[in-house]
């Protein structure tokens, strides 16, 4: 038995890429605009998207160490003053 040629895998992988482009269009209906409309709204999303991304790899870590000094803070409370019990 042999190997199957390059060009059946990088086949596959353009058949693939084709599938998963026409499922996008089919799901978002982008079949029935025109080329500048999808490109609009590819766009819009490719935009939207990024900026999306952009904002939470930059706040979202300090927004998550905030909340989690909070969660200390009301599980354990304020490491600076003693309790006294009673």
């Amino acid at each position: 038995m042999s190997n199957p040629p390059r060009s059946s895998t990088s086949s596959s992988l353009i058949k693939l890429l084709q599938r998963k482009r026409y499922q996008y269009e089919v799901t978002y209906s982008l079949y029935m605009l025109t080329p500048m409309e999808k490109f609009i709204f590819n766009t819009f999303l490719f935009a939207f998207l990024s900026m999306l991304i952009l904002a939470a790899s930059l706040y979202l870590p300090q927004h998550v160490a905030t909340i989690t000094s909070r969660a200390w803070f009301y599980l354990v409370g304020d490491g600076d003053r003693e309790v006294l019990v009673r």
